[in-house]
């Protein structure tokens, strides 16, 4: 009994041995250290005032970075504005001008069975202009709510760790800065030219999803069980399991634009950050892993990046 006691022992030490994943910024004649929060946004804020490690480095830091000002309803609001003005179709130009009429039949089908809606009536016009890949995207938040449902887990039953970091910032009077921003126009435009370039991927795309609904549901509701895997890894700090997932290492290798490429556009803004007053920097964990990750950008730039251990 004593060794079955001291085996488990060994091991909860070892899972809670992480302060979960909390990283401390030091080195290269840094005053005072900074710290990065790897976020699960799928998690409650609460959480974090049961870690008494992130309790104390929010205290001995001045200002914030998050990935956006989600709690700014005016920020908010351009980030909309700006998102559909690049998901939409060419002026005058809608989806019927894109699709024959197989593959409306079958989007028809594929909308009447998930929605209870024909896709072509009067109804849906709001939506006609869009383009296909924002089709895609609709059924797939469907039937990532209908999956959330079986993960009670991952149910927001809180502020999300990231507005709640936000919001106590502000509360505290910390200065706050933002690593991502809404589009710039010109950028803006770039990025419509470019969607609107590959329509006709798009509309590849959006038929094969259609001919596979069974196969696409199956592979989110696969990712949302890792997501509740992600989630428990970070509850118990271990920070080495999620890093050599094989399903983030893929997700951040096959979205350089979304992960590589951020991460060295935030690097100078963190660099700056840091030079300045502690910081503390709270963004998705993804952002953390690889050699591409802001952990290793920030060392090869000469940074000490240590992960906090649990008291």
């Amino acid at each position: 009994m004593k060794k079955t006691f001291l085996i488990l022992a060994i091991a909860f030490t070892a899972v809670s041995a992480n302060a979960q994943f909390l990283f401390r910024i030091s080195g290269k004649k840094i005053k005072e250290p900074s710290y990065i929060l790897g976020s699960v946004h799928t998690l409650p804020g609460s959480l974090l005032d049961s870690i008494p490690e992130f309790v104390e480095a929010e205290s001995k830091c001045r200002q914030l970075y998050a990935e956006y000002d989600i709690s700014s309803q005016q920020s908010m609001a351009q980030a909309q504005a700006a998102g559909q003005q690049a998901i939409s179709l060419p002026e005058g130009k809608n989806i019927f001008d894109v699709l024959n009429q197989d593959q409306i039949d079958l989007l028809n089908t594929r909308f009447k069975e998930t929605f209870q809606v024909n896709f072509t009536d009067s109804v849906m016009k709001s939506v006609w202009n869009y383009q296909p890949n924002v089709l895609i995207t609709t059924f797939s938040l469907i039937f990532t709510s209908q999956e959330m449902q079986k993960h009670p887990e991952l149910g927001m039953t809180g502020t999300p760790i990231d507005m709640f970091c936000i919001n106590r910032a502000k509360e505290r009077g910390l200065s706050f800065g933002q690593l991502d921003e809404v589009q710039p126009e010109d950028k803006l435009k770039k990025m419509r030219d470019s969607l609107n370039a590959k329509i006709d991927v798009q509309v590849d795309s959006l038929v094969a999803f259609l001919s596979d609904m069974e196969h696409r549901k199956q592979m989110i509701a696969d990712e949302l069980n890792t997501v509740a895997k992600t989630g428990t890894y970070w509850k118990e700090g271990d920070y080495d399991s999620f890093a050599q997932s094989d399903y983030w290492i893929s997700q951040v290798n096959k979205q350089p634009e979304l992960f590589k490429a951020r991460n060295e556009r935030w690097l100078p803004k963190i660099k700056t950050a840091i030079s300045q007053t502690p910081t503390l920097f709270v963004f998705g964990a993804g952002h953390l892993i690889g050699q591409s990750g802001i952990i290793q950008l920030l060392r090869k730039e000469g940074y000490k990046v240590e992960l906090i251990k649990r008291k």
